[in-house]
């Protein structure tokens, strides 16, 4: 099924197995566009490639969830030129400090070459992650905002799924100049 020309396209990286309410909501908007991977290994970003290309025209948002987070960056650092925005959403790509080096480390170390404004999200209860992750997104990702998403932990979709979808839609939607700009304290209206 090819794309509406005249809708923008959004591409969910997730679990399958996870809530459909962040794709239910944002495809009141936008064409989303959900691909299958086998595993979450090095050969993901290739698959989420090769199942976007055919139906993704221009730029499109990218949204990586939990573990597919990492398969989300890998892809906007393999194919920055597609990519209008990221949206990160409990992503497990920073890991605890003291933990052995591996795929994960490395990929923590591209961070700030990813070019497309970001946003992390992450749940105030989420005992996954490590609690300087946040910090380490915004400080390392050149354009990144945080949100947390209050009385959610890591399974925000299924915890607070309105809420996620709002936070996710109002940032595809403004990008920079989302609920708080990047370059200024004001709040915008």
């Amino acid at each position: 099924m090819a794309s509406d020309p005249l809708r923008e396209t959004v591409v969910i990286v997730d679990e399958p197995e996870r809530s459909s309410a962040l794709r239910d909501g944002l495809a009141q908007r936008w064409v989303v566009l959900e691909p299958r991977l086998d595993d979450f290994g090095s050969v993901a970003e290739d698959q989420v490639g090769a199942a976007v290309a055919p139906l993704a025209t221009g730029h499109y948002g990218l949204i990586g969830v939990s573990s597919a987070a990492s398969v989300a960056i890998r892809h906007a650092l393999q194919s920055p030129e597609s990519i209008a925005s990221l949206v990160l959403i409990s992503p497990l790509a920073v890991r605890p400090a003291g933990a052995p080096a591996g795929s994960t480390h490395d990929l923590e170390s591209r961070l700030p070459d990813i070019q497309c404004p970001t946003l992390a999200v992450f749940g105030q209860a989420d005992d996954t992650i490590d609690p300087v992750a946040p910090s380490v997104y915004r400080s390392r990702i050149p354009n990144c905002n945080v949100a947390f998403v209050y009385d959610a932990g890591h399974d925000i979709a299924a915890e607070r799924p309105q809420a996620l979808v709002n936070l996710v839609a109002d940032y595809l939607e403004r990008r920079e100049t989302f609920i708080v700009q990047n370059r200024a304290s004001a709040i915008n209206p």
